[in-house]
């Protein structure tokens, strides 16, 4: 019995309650209790051992409950928050039909939500790692040491913090490297050139990227430059493009993607086609009328004169074959290149072109019409400057072609045919 250090014994007689009155204490009122009686008892409780009540702690209610009796009146425990919020969640039992299935519903859709959402965190992750391993590969590229011939192995080595000894093995492998390419070599010997759009102090466009080339044109759609899986890739030159001391591809080919963040690798090329800081259409071609592309033997500047959008599926019209044009072996060949280009670009410039120049053509994803709706690409053709000749280019003399050659998916979704060549061919001084 609560409150009694030792429970009588009990008849089975139905269970009641007896009151009684406990002896008044004078220095303690504590009040009247409840005990268990029995009935027809009469009060007689000799047959009971002697109990002795303890001091108790007074009750506020007045009433202390046998651990006997009956607390089913009593309200019951609620689950914990964590339990009720998987019973809110998850079918359980007594669920309706309708309720099963707009929780099954829910389930499936914050399922579909932590994949796609995971997804989108991880690009985010690793484009910021990525930028941050962009930083260091700059650093190793040292675009202010002086030229080989004035500086020993052991110099170089101070320089470009790196040992003597792998200099020489360097210089054994490619005579004619330039020094600033010496670190990017020693990581990856597969480095062919630097590209270079812009400046660090270009709030719109900086492009600045190592080039290498690989057996494919698949290793480094998938691979960055220290060769590790990456989303973005690497800035490469078409596998079968010539890089040599005293010789170099009539067009050289350079591949990179379009990053969904519109800011690295590639993206920044398809605003030569849709400028989007500005309703002028060439305000971008103005700010940016050349590009820096060094090799491993020699620095040049090359001036921009075309941009073109490429269709890849023939269900949607012509495909022109512009990444097999990379020898252009004779004038005939050069001049109709140059011609099919200059018919299909949204940009006509004051810069002029002949055989025998060298072209440099960086191409990447574009979908203006979408990936499923047409899956085009964006290449923007550039003429290296001569030997003695300026890089500058007079850019107010710029054009945007109000009628370039199309293919036909753009004609049935815009509208209008082609007008025919109204460039100024004079441009193509060998034509």
């Amino acid at each position: 019995m609560a409150g009694f250090s030792k429970r009588p014994k009990r008849r089975n007689l139905p269970h009641t309650e007896k009151k009684f009155e406990m002896p008044k204490d004078e220095e303690t009122d504590i009040g009247s209790y409840i005990t268990a009686g029995y009935a027809d008892d009469d009060d007689d409780d000799d047959d009971l051992p002697d109990l002795t009540v303890k001091h108790r702690k007074k009750s506020t209610k007045k009433v202390i409950y046998d651990e006997d009796d009956d607390l089913s009146s009593r309200k019951q425990k609620k689950p914990n928050f964590f339990v009720r919020a998987l019973r809110a969640i998850f079918p359980v039992k007594g669920d309706g039909v309708g309720e099963s299935v707009r929780k099954i519903i829910f389930d499936v859709a914050v399922v579909a939500f932590v994949i796609t959402g995971g997804s989108v965190v991880n690009q985010i992750v690793g484009e910021w790692i990525n930028q941050g391993k962009d930083v260091q590969i700059r650093e190793d590229y040292n675009r202010d040491v002086t030229t080989q011939e004035e500086m020993t192995p052991q110099e170089l080595s101070v320089v470009l913090n790196l040992p003597a000894k792998e200099i020489e093995r360097i210089v054994e492998e490619k005579p004619q490297i330039q020094p600033s390419f010496m670190k990017l070599y020693s990581e990856n010997s597969d480095i062919v050139g630097w590209v270079t759009l812009g400046s660090e102090d270009d709030k719109i466009v900086f492009i600045d990227y190592p080039v290498v080339q690989a057996v494919d044109n698949d290793y480094y759609l998938t691979h960055n430059f220290k060769k590790e899986t990456a989303e973005r890739g690497a800035i490469f030159a078409d596998y079968r493009n010539i890089f040599e001391p005293d010789r170099l591809s009539a067009n050289t080919i350079l591949y990179g993607h379009n990053m969904w963040n519109g800011d690295t690798m590639f993206a920044k090329l398809s605003r030569y086609y849709q400028p989007k800081e500005s309703t002028d259409p060439l305000a971008f071609y103005r700010d940016h009328p050349t590009v820096t592309f060094n090799t491993l033997y020699e620095n040049a500047e090359w001036k921009v004169f075309a941009c073109v959008l490429f269709n890849t599926q023939e269900e949607l019209g012509e495909v022109y074959p512009y990444l097999n044009y990379r020898d252009l072996p004779n004038k005939e060949t050069f001049n109709n290149f140059i011609l099919d280009i200059m018919d299909r670009s949204v940009l006509w410039t004051d810069v002029d072109i002949t055989y025998g120049d060298e072209i440099l053509t960086l191409s990447t994803c574009y979908y203006p019409y979408t990936k499923e709706v047409a899956d085009t690409r964006v290449a923007v053709f550039c003429r290296k400057v001569r030997d003695g000749e300026s890089a500058d280019v007079d850019v107010s003399l710029a054009k945007r072609n109000p009628d370039p050659l199309k293919f036909r998916f753009q004609y049935e979704r815009e509208g209008g045919t082609w007008g025919g060549r109204k460039w100024d061919t004079s441009k193509l001084l060998s034509y």
